[in-house]
């Protein structure tokens, strides 16, 4: 062999050798610039005055951050207009995303409407961008820059208390975001959380924190949602953690610890039946609890509404104003009645067709036996996709556009594009 020349070995282990890429932080900053800008609220504001299209500093400060993080996903991507052939997860969300823009055109509420269609644009555009440019390993670095943020949340929120509405005394939220939003943040973070600290000794890509910080976190997160005395968001923590911990392992211990937590919940739900009673009774009347806090009327006047516009909806956020003006409460308070509402049959079906996939997508990842690392991150899909499902049983977020849940959905979405990847494109 001439000098300077290869061996075939040589040029095989060169070939095969995963590329090594540096952190990128741009991920995380883009996603959490997105939920701060959604759902945190830096003043009071009545109900009526998002649907009207007024726009005050603050809308205009929501949409300039969208406008940044889609400014940087251009200059930094250059984004093509050649089409690539995907997978069905990927088609999905984009079909979700054009279902939503273009029920925005024939919304009774179109300034509103056309807003969020853009920031459902600019979401589906980060997800991409995160999928094609990004690892596995920025995807757990989101996971623990969101569960930073829930933490420092809840201290900011006992530290520098802010007025609340009458409806809300005596209910833990931060800044003027609402307990039902803040639950619903930290329900995530929570599960999240418990996902590190079960599967602590397991391989995974990403920072890894010492086990007491995640402790710790969990602690402050979960004292937080508790504070909210948002129920649904308390049951879907409950369910993710369930199901944090029946993915951790397989076999038999699978349901050794099945069997453990569900003890501990029987033993802890007999001793403290006089606390769980009063925390989800929250001091209200027999009236209001019968309806769900009007949840129920609010049910049977969407589907008193929906023969009207079965198949395309009334047009994206029309729920939000239609109920709002009816029953006095804000959006459909449940994800599948606020989807009906505002795209019809259409938008209905793409949306759960995407949460089918992407649940059955993420339960075949402990399949793959080269990457045993994927255990980690099916797990904490899994646990954060049902726990937002659970939720969005009493909340409508999870079928809204521009909050956390809508932000986290397309977060999985990129997660699983980068969990597909082979083995050496994946590190």
């Amino acid at each position: 062999m001439n000098p300077g020349e290869t061996s075939p070995e040589q040029a095989l282990t060169t070939r095969s050798s995963p590329v090594v890429r540096s952190a990128a932080y741009w991920p995380m900053v883009c996603v959490l610039t997105l939920i701060v800008a959604s759902d945190y609220k830096f003043r009071l504001r009545a109900d009526d005055q998002a649907v009207s299209g007024n726009a005050d500093p603050f809308v205009l400060l929501e949409i300039g951050l969208y406008g940044v993080v889609a400014l940087f996903l251009f200059l930094k991507f250059r984004p093509g207009t050649g089409i690539r052939r995907t997978n069905a997860i990927t088609y999905l969300a984009y079909a979700y995303t054009a279902v939503l823009v273009c029920s925005a055109f024939y919304s009774p509420y179109l300034a509103l409407a056309l807003v969020r269609g853009a920031q459902v644009v600019v979401v589906l555009s980060l997800c991409r961008s995160i999928a094609r440019h990004a690892t596995l390993a920025d995807m757990h670095r989101i996971a623990h820059g969101f569960a930073g943020l829930m933490a420092g949340s809840v201290l900011f929120g006992l530290a520098v208390p802010f007025p609340q509405l009458p409806t809300q005394i005596g209910r833990f939220t931060w800044l003027y975001v609402h307990p039902v939003q803040a639950g619903e943040m930290l329900a995530v973070g929570v599960v999240v959380l418990a996902g590190y600290v079960v599967t602590y000794g397991l391989d995974r890509p990403g920072p890894r924190w010492r086990l007491p910080v995640y402790l710790v976190l969990l602690v402050i997160c979960g004292g937080g949602l508790v504070a909210t005395q948002t129920r649904g968001a308390v049951i879907g923590a409950i369910v993710g953690v369930f199901v944090v911990v029946w993915t951790r392992w397989r076999g038999q211990r699978k349901v050794e610890a099945g069997v453990v937590v569900a003890v501990l919940l029987v033993i802890f739900a007999l001793t403290s039946s006089s606390a769980i009673e009063s925390f989800f009774a929250r001091g209200e009347s027999l009236q209001r609890l019968s309806t769900l806090n009007s949840r129920t009327d609010l049910w049977a006047y969407a589907f008193n509404l929906f023969p009207e516009h079965p198949l395309y909806g009334f047009g994206l956020t029309a729920s939000r104003g239609l109920f709002l003006d009816a029953i006095g409460l804000g959006g459909g308070h449940n994800a599948l009645v606020n989807i009906l509402i505002d795209t019809g049959l259409v938008g209905a079906l793409i949306w759960a067709a995407l949460l089918v996939v992407i649940l059955r997508s993420a339960s075949k990842l402990a399949k793959n036996t080269q990457r045993p690392e994927l255990r980690v991150d099916r797990g904490i899909i899994l646990a954060v996709m049902l726990c937002l499902l659970a939720d969005s049983v009493f909340t409508q977020e999870l079928g809204a556009p521009a909050n956390v849940a809508c932000t986290w959905l397309f977060v999985v979405v990129a997660w699983l594009n980068l969990a597909a990847r082979p083995v050496e494109s994946a590190r």
